[in-house]
């Protein structure tokens, strides 16, 4: 991904310099190019677990998530976790006599969230059939070795069984427990791997854990680090926690060992985890930063989540896959008026799809009952002296086409994709990996992330009306023509679903292909539902247009052989307004000149 991320920028920087009204562009055969698998279950939820009341109190979220998994055959993960699982304490009962109760401080933060082992069992079978569940413990309070955490593992999987636990996190954000006065200075990698052996070493040799059958025990999710590797001002306190220093002895970096050094923590590592959030409110500098067209924009993007290749190496080499644990667009919260736009829907198609492609095998978006990144939000609330009501949220709609893009075709059953990067977007390829049966190519993804700011859909009641668009774009809506040369059959049909909406502002009237989502019940509505398709031509040339702010997916459900097997080119070529960029491949790897 690190060769065709140069070449996605090059390109990329071509196309929105230009503003080019057509391109041209060649879609590599499946033996060359290097793809990452796209896995059915790619874009999951992140929830606070002081908020899962809130989400499980209503259908809301429910009847959203099963119907991706209609979609998929696989719903969404789920992660209980945040800011206050390290605040999360169990106890037998609780004096208000329910099974939790938050102690809150100023400000109305949570000081500590007090359940009892009632609690997980009220939203144990909440969640559709079939959804994976990480349960993050509470990895602060290690002041009693820490019983706490242990007890609370033991109670989650009483609760929610090994047929939805799946892995258990340690913490949240343990690099910044320096700086919340959790840990002392020295606090860093040889220091959390010691305590993660101590920790998963109860749990593992509990009575509870050993009588499970070898498959049904829950595995672990190490790391679940909050800095990104480049960006400096989102460091909190200078350590040494990384997926490379955390996989690799701390004597010798270059080789594998650290917290996989011993077979018996490599059995029970299911995969590793880090979070983003390339925006922010927590501080006045990041503040004063924060854009919508920053955020919609791939360049951007690529820089932010090329920083992890070298994480995702280490985990690679550690035996497990690399997470996006926990995400969203702006830290502390959201923040509307950019988190709540179909900018931010687009970007997050853009943002799981690349993600996948360099290694991220899933992403994590957080979800408060209050936050403004929040996709979808069950109950009414106050904030900032407005009432909003329960809602869904252009980026619910980002999730929707993404399950569109993952779903399996044809007899392609449960295997996972091949995803790669290409000009503006991703081709996806069967997954088979037989040298005597070239990778098929199956579906196409394009996306424009330029900015267009409408005059529709502005509000939202679910949003702050305060951050409306008072900002429009001059003129007509740009349309661009894009001619593919596939190695589909000419004469069949592609399938087309785009991501649609009024305009890059917009925060309503969001659709896939005319589909949409009752606010209120989370119903589907089918009846605007357009049925597209684009022919393909001679030599597997497909024409499709888009808009400016638009997302495309082209699906090739006929997957029978074609009558005579389209050659691959040894050079292709891209045309953008004029200008020619030559693309070569190479030992799979795709080099721009």
């Amino acid at each position: 991904m690190t060769k065709l991320g140069g070449l996605f920028i090059a390109l990329a920087a071509a196309t929105h310099a230009a503003a080019q009204e057509t391109a041209s562009i060649q879609i590599p055969p499946g033996d060359a190019v290097k793809t990452r698998p796209l896995v059915r279950d790619v874009f999951g939820y992140s929830i606070e677990p002081i908020w899962v009341n809130a989400y499980t109190d209503t259908p809301l979220a429910a009847k959203l998530l099963s119907a991706i998994g209609a979609v998929t055959g696989k719903p969404p993960p789920i992660r209980v976790g945040g800011n206050t699982a390290d605040q999360t304490y169990q106890h037998d009962t609780l004096p208000n006599g329910r099974d939790w109760d938050a102690i809150r401080g100023e400000l109305s933060t949570v000081q500590q969230f007090n359940v009892t082992p009632a609690w997980y069992g009220a939203w144990a079978d909440y969640f559709p059939r079939g959804t994976d569940l990480i349960y993050s413990l509470n990895f602060r309070a290690n002041e009693s070795g820490w019983a706490n955490a242990v007890a609370q593992a033991e109670a989650v999987h009483a609760a929610l069984g090994s047929g939805r636990l799946r892995m258990f996190e340690l913490g949240n954000e343990i690099d910044h427990f320096i700086n919340k006065h959790w840990r002392a200075a020295d606090w860093g990698v040889d220091m959390y791997i010691d305590q993660f052996r101590n920790l998963t070493g109860q749990i593992v040799a509990a009575d509870w854990y050993q009588k499970l059958p070898e498959d049904q025990r829950p595995k672990f999710q190490a790391g679940v680090f909050a800095d990104p590797p480049w960006v400096p001002d989102q460091h909190d306190e200078i350590d040494d926690f990384s997926i490379e220093n955390l996989t690799t002895l701390a004597t010798d970096r270059s080789k594998a060992g650290g917290i996989v050094e011993r077979e018996q923590d490599k059995a029970i590592i299911g995969s590793y985890a880090m979070h983003l959030y390339p925006q922010s409110t927590c501080d006045t500098a990041r503040w004063h930063r924060m854009r919508l067209d920053l955020l919609s924009d791939h360049l951007v993007l690529w820089q932010n989540v090329s920083q992890y290749a070298p994480q995702v190496a280490a985990a690679d080499r550690a035996g497990a896959p690399l997470i996006m644990g926990e995400t969203n667009s702006v830290s502390c919260s959201g923040k509307s008026g950019i988190s709540d736009t179909f900018g931010a829907a687009l970007w997050t198609v853009d943002y799981v799809l690349l993600g996948a492609s360099v290694g991220l095998e899933k992403t994590y978006f957080h979800l408060g009952a209050q936050s403004e990144y929040s996709a979808f939000t069950p109950q009414g609330y106050t904030l900032k002296n407005e009432t909003l009501d329960s809602g869904i949220r252009p980026n619910w709609y980002s999730h929707y086409f993404v399950a569109k893009v993952v779903r399996p075709l044809g007899s392609a059953g449960n295997r996972n994709r091949g995803n790669a990067s290409l000009p503006d977007g991703y081709a996806l390829y069967d997954g088979g990996e037989r040298k005597d049966k070239p990778r098929r190519l199956d579906k196409l993804v394009f996306l424009d992330m330029g900015v267009w700011n409408g005059t529709e859909g502005l509000s939202n009641p679910s949003t702050l009306s305060a951050t409306d668009g008072t900002m429009f774009s001059e003129g007509a809506r740009p349309n661009r023509t894009l001619h593919l040369a596939t190695s589909w059959c000419a004469g069949r049909n592609a399938t087309v679903t785009r991501l649609l909406g009024p305009g890059t502002n917009a925060k309503s009237n969001v659709t896939v292909s005319g589909a949409t989502f009752d606010p209120e019940s989370g119903d589907l509505k089918k009846n605007g539902v357009t049925g597209e398709t684009a022919k393909v031509g001679e030599d597997g040339a497909v024409t499709i247009t888009m808009r400016r702010a638009e997302a495309v997916l082209l699906e090739m459900e006929d997957t029978r052989p074609c009558g005579k097997a389209a050659s691959a080119a040894a050079g292709t070529a891209l045309r953008v307004d004029g200008i020619l960029v030559s693309v070569i491949s190479v030992a799979g790897l795709l080099i721009s000149l």
